[in-house]
């Protein structure tokens, strides 16, 4: 049996085409200049310490989430538990362990709170949505399995309950084959899936987003073990950015353009968002300095990672990591490019449904200015790159939560509250 596991932030790719049927649908344009937006953040509390309690001693911590109580959810994947402290910082409860049993988990690659504080974690290795209510008492799974294959997105709850959207974001894909043939195919373009949780628990197509075409599957080579990326995109190809809406539908950004579609709650594209903000060209200069951003990036142990596991019959071996590193290295230097950089690197929802929508910059590691909008198509306007960056989390009466590294490099949470009109 071999089974490789790659984890990455695979920007996926879409090209700014209008089907026939879709011209009907209504168009806003948004105002082309920009707006300025003072956004200000009162501090409320942070969790996260070297020498702290114990359940404030964080591994790595994967996501964060709100539910309707101001309740903040804290997903730390190193420990195998979830942190659960209340609207001031106190603590609440901390639950989950690792394990092969219902309710355990074997490698959780991320997690969403419903309102009622009920929480889906999505577990990799047992290929499900594991559910809990708001205690962590294990309510039960719903399928992410596709054969050999599971991939997990950016995961959301619909805001009205009972299911959860699944598509986007940083992704996480596991691919299991017996070695007799090829590996799993994946799925044509770029599918965001809508699992449904309750007595009936299953995962449908929700929406099926652009994807640019791609130059045939290439192989990558390193101390006599060959990966075919079969799923490799260029780079600067424009990524699915995904944002759930209060009426269970759903933003979507999946082309280079600054195109925003709404999605209704059966997935009907019912508008489209646009602003005329065009893409940058991708020049020589442009190339040279992100390939050189990229492998220092990598020798760093920053950006994306890749774990190769093979089994030819006397058990199971991970890959070195040096020999990983080798095969990242010919990715970076071999990969090509998409001809233009994205307008968006990131969306989110507000807690009241105010879209956030970061745009992007050449250099990756500067922060873009972020325009906030309606579903509707009101403009609110935009905050500056030195502003306040889109929260991890939103949640009820304006509080946000970012991700953070402490002093010594300790992971931590920072909790603060928006103020009025951008919430």
């Amino acid at each position: 049996m071999n089974h490789l596991l790659i984890r990455a932030s695979l920007p996926a790719a879409a090209l700014m085409i209008l089907a026939p049927a879709l011209m009907a649908q209504r168009a806003v344009e948004l105002p082309p200049r920009d707006r300025t937006l003072n956004v200000q953040l009162e501090d409320v509390y942070a969790v996260g310490a070297f020498d702290g309690a114990d359940w404030e001693t964080f591994g790595e911590i994967r996501q964060v989430a709100f539910d309707g109580e101001g309740n903040l959810h804290v997903l730390d994947v190193q420990t195998s538990r979830m942190v659960v402290v209340d609207p001031t910082g106190r603590f609440v409860r901390m639950w989950g362990q690792a394990g092969e049993g219902p309710g355990e988990w074997r490698n959780a690659a991320g997690a969403a709170v419903f309102r009622d504080g009920t929480v889906a974690i999505a577990d990799m290795g047992h290929g499900a949505v594991q559910l809990f209510d708001w205690e962590g008492s294990y309510l039960g799974a719903a399928p992410l399995r596709d054969g050999g294959m599971v991939r997990v997105g950016q995961l959301q709850p619909d805001p009205r309950g009972g299911a959860l959207f699944n598509g986007g974001g940083s992704t996480m894909m596991s691919m299991s084959f017996d070695g007799s043939g090829p590996p799993p195919e994946l799925p044509p373009g770029r599918p965001i899936e809508r699992i449904r949780l309750g007595d009936d628990p299953r995962k449908e197509l929700f929406h099926q987003a652009w994807q640019a075409p791609r130059p045939e599957a290439g192989e990558m080579n390193a101390g006599g073990v060959r990966v075919r990326m079969v799923f490799e995109p260029r780079t600067f190809e424009p990524a699915l950015h995904t944002a759930v809406l209060a009426d269970g539908g759903l933003a979507v950004v999946d082309s280079s353009a600054w195109v925003v579609k709404i999605l209704d709650a059966d997935g009907r594209e019912v508008r489209r968002l646009t602003r005329a903000i065009a893409p940058t060209p991708v020049t020589d200069r442009i190339r040279q300095g992100e390939i050189e951003r990229q492998l220092a990036e990598l020798e760093s142990g920053e950006g994306p990672r890749m774990r190769i596991v093979t089994n030819d019959g006397g058990g199971a071996r991970e890959m070195p990591r040096e020999q990983v590193n080798q095969l990242m290295r010919d990715r970076i230097r071999n990969r090509g490019f998409y001809p233009e950089i994205a307008v968006t690197r990131r969306m989110a929802s507000g807690w009241e449904g105010l879209l956030w929508l970061e745009r992007a910059r050449v250099n990756p590691d500067e922060p873009g200015p972020i325009d906030v909008f309606t579903a509707e198509g009101t403009y609110r306007g935009t905050i500056a790159p030195d502003g306040p960056r889109i929260p991890d989390a939103f949640g009820p009466d304006g509080l946000v939560a970012y991700i953070e590294r402490g002093e010594l490099d300790v992971p931590r949470v920072v909790v603060k509250r928006l103020s009025e009109g951008v919430r």
